[in-house]
């Protein structure tokens, strides 16, 4: 960027006030968001809604071939085609378009073929204002494509780059099409709706073969200075949405009293495209977007974000980094999100990569691809090893630095083996990707070891898995790997039988999941029982070998596959900053999570110690980094607008959930308590709800419920051993 360019930018940013720029930064991004998050499903809904239209004549013609042929013949002739191949290839086109409009399959080739069918039966047939809005409806689909929830999205990245032929070329004409004809499809439209809103309102008469091809009676029902205005709005390409929303309630009020629901619903699937789509070219709207874009917004690249931004450092992008970062990104900010590693991964899921029953990218998403449309938002892959607070610089990598005016800090936790590191090579965590696929290896090992031996004393020890801890994670482990050996694997070895591996799960206390109330923990502990899953109660391991576990002083269990999930340690952030911790390493924070002694620092999630649940520290749950890091955000924001920060941080517990196998769970909702299998599916709908990304939601349904009805998982890949020393 040049002296001269920087030099533009800031003046611009002089213009507005601080207060105002920041408000409208804000209040834009939100809306951006919102529209996009409504697209997805609306998208969704209008291909449903059009599809059914077709499909459905499609099906009647289908089950009645000789009534279509008598249409084709009479009714409908086409003078350039045989009646029989008419009468077949409208079929065709209504049976297999709506089909692809719906799974997004080639929706362009779909959208074309089937608004020519409505073009033809417009021209030469009956029109119907049906017909008129359903082809406004496919032309933008012909431009604009499918949205999110479709395959030509999901498949489009990779095709661009493979060696279909034509792919990419089609790839390319798309998104030619979307770039330059869409703002001019998007003005057409508009201008056609303003002409049949005006011709309406009486303003001027249409000859007949005009009247054809505008929707008049649509809206005849209007009052004469709605429709004026309205008409005015459109052909200015002002308030694309207002426009569209008011007329949309007023089809609604037609349908309301008595109107068609052809004659309502298309026009508003219409204006629900419209509304998405924005005013297209020639517009105040499109003005006024170009205008936020190199003011207020930035979102071109990080290079154009004026240099006097607030420079925020986030630390971790766990679910309380990427909770603050999402809501900071708003305001105008410069952010740098740093991570040891480039992806978010959904811990709690993480137990079932371990017992393959998910794969990796099932519950991790790239952090870059979260953040691609945010031009303000950098994202550093290295490992943060210090902190000068006062300074405001922070070390990462090879003796990297960079400064901040504010930091946050939400770097999670690692595993605790309580000073005795050691077992750490013969009883892995999970707390990593790496983890997850490492502990697969081991126990999918062990039943591959057991199958190859024939010493009777190893292979016990082989098939018998310890879990230490009986916390969610170590229940979820037991009954996960209890249900493997049970029901996966059982019927795929020939000389042992994985059914009678032992499952040991090993804890200090005098129950199982003590954070849950007794008599859930007493259904959870039955649960285990009936899998199989032996109960070690009052044990505390004090020593773990390659072949043995260690129970007090003189109790021995003899296994080569241990899993940690006893404790866990938190971040070094309080060395980094010289600051107070508790004896887990969680450093301690005040009332707006600020670290104590640091004004523009915070801390969140498992880094932190806060007393903000009616006094009891905060869980290290994910609901609860999310709650924090969105707090921190607004305290932020606050400072920002000049206005009094938000009163001081109250986590808001949303329950705890556990599962112990396929058809069991407990959930602790305080004033309400589940177990058996209504627990179970909430508990399967709470965890793929917090999943990040349509991809990953979609992709373990689709395998959980492979893994439920068929019980086996395809994911039982040995692809890493940890070396035992």
């Amino acid at each position: 960027m040049t002296a001269a360019a920087i030099k533009t930018v800031k003046m611009q940013e002089e213009r507005l006030p601080p207060f105002l720029r920041v408000t409208l930064r804000r209040w834009a991004k939100i809306y951006d968001a919102g529209s996009q998050v409504f697209w997805q499903f609306t998208d969704l809904f209008v291909r449903l809604a059009v599809a059914q239209y077709f499909f459905r004549s499609g099906l009647v013609k289908a089950t009645d071939w000789d009534t279509a042929l008598l249409l084709a013949t009479r009714e409908y002739p086409v003078s350039w085609m045989e009646p029989s191949t008419a009468a077949a290839l409208g079929i065709a086109i209504e049976l297999i378009g709506p089909v692809l409009l719906v799974i997004g399959l080639f929706t362009r080739s779909a959208a074309w073929v089937m608004g020519a069918l409505i073009v033809v039966a417009q021209a030469v047939y009956i029109p119907t204002t049906t017909n008129l809005f359903l082809t406004a409806i496919l032309a933008s689909y012909v431009v604009f494509g499918a949205g999110t929830f479709s395959l030509d999205r999901a498949l489009s990245s990779g095709l661009k780059t493979s060696a279909v032929f034509f792919a990419k070329h089609f790839i390319a004409a798309g998104e030619w099409l979307k770039r330059r004809v869409g703002p001019l499809l998007m003005l057409l439209i508009r201008l056609w709706l303003a002409a049949s809103i005006l011709a309406a309102a009486g303003v001027f008469e249409p000859s007949i073969a005009q009247a054809t091809w505008l929707p008049i009676g649509t809206f005849a029902s209007l009052p004469q200075w709605l429709s004026i205005a309205s008409a005015l709005l459109l052909i200015a390409g002002i308030g694309a949405s207002l426009v569209a929303l008011v007329l949309l309630f007023a089809g609604i009020a037609a349908m309301a009293m008595g109107g068609h629901p052809d004659i309502t619903l298309y026009p508003a699937l219409l204006l629900a495209v419209y509304d998405a789509r924005g005013s297209g070219a020639l517009s105040f709207d499109q003005a006024a977007e170009k205008w936020m874009e190199r003011n207020i917004l930035f979102d071109r690249h990080y290079r154009d974000i004026p240099d006097d931004w607030p420079h925020i450092v986030v630390v971790g992008a766990g679910f309380g980094g990427l909770s603050a970062v999402s809501r900071l990104k708003r305001l105008p900010v410069r952010i740098t999100l740093i991570d040891k590693r480039n992806y978010h991964l959904f811990q709690p899921l993480l137990y079932q990569i371990a017992t393959a029953t998910l794969n990796p990218a099932d519950i991790a998403v790239p952090i870059r691809s979260m953040f691609r449309e945010d031009g303000n938002v950098r994202v550093v892959k290295g490992e943060v090893t210090g902190v000068d607070a006062d300074a405001k610089t922070l070390i990462y990598g090879e003796n990297q630095q960079i400064s901040f005016d504010k930091l946050v800090i939400a770097s999670g936790a690692s595993h605790s083996y309580f000073g005795r590191d050691e077992w750490g090579a013969f009883a892995p965590g999970l707390k990593t990707v790496e983890d997850g696929v490492a502990v697969r290896s081991s126990i999918l090992e062990a039943f591959e070891q057991a199958e190859s031996t024939n010493d009777e004393e190893r292979i016990k020890r082989l098939l018998t898995f310890v879990i230490v801890g009986a916390g969610p994670t170590g229940v979820e482990l037991a009954g996960a790997i209890a249900e493997l050996a049970k029901e996966n694997v059982v019927r795929e070895f020939r000389t042992i039988d994985p059914a009678s591996a032992r499952v040991v799960l090993v804890q200090s206390g005098d129950r199982i999941l003590p954070a849950f109330p007794e008599e859930l923990s007493q259904l959870a502990a039955n649960s285990l029982k009936d899998l199989g899953v032996e109960i070690r109660l009052g044990s505390r391991v004090t020593g773990i070998s390659a072949t043995q576990v260690t129970i007090g002083k003189d109790d021995h269990i003899d296994s080569e596959t241990v899993l940690w999930a006893a404790g866990v340690v938190a971040s070094p952030a309080a060395k980094w900053l010289d600051a107070e911790a508790d004896r887990s390493g969680r450093v301690i924070v005040d009332e707006q999570l600020r670290i104590k002694g640091h004004q523009d620092v915070f801390a969140v999630g498992d880094t932190a110690l806060s007393s903000a649940w009616d006094g009891e520290s905060v869980p290290g749950l994910a609901p609860a980094a999310k709650q924090a890091g969105i707090h921190v955000a607004k305290v932020v924001e606050a400072e920002l607008l000049g206005k009094a920060e938000p009163t001081f941080f109250a986590y808001k517990h949303q329950g705890s959930l556990a599962t112990i196998g396929r058809s069991s769970a407990v959930a602790d909702f305080g004033f309400i308590k589940l177990s058996g299998s209504i627990a179970w599916w909430l508990w399967g709908v709470v965890h793929v709800g917090f999943l990040t990304g349509v991809r990953n939601r979609v992709t373990v349904l689709l395998n959980w419920g492979w893994n439920y009805f068929a019980r086996e998982s395809s994911i039982r890949l040995i692809t890493e051993r940890e070396e035992r020393m």
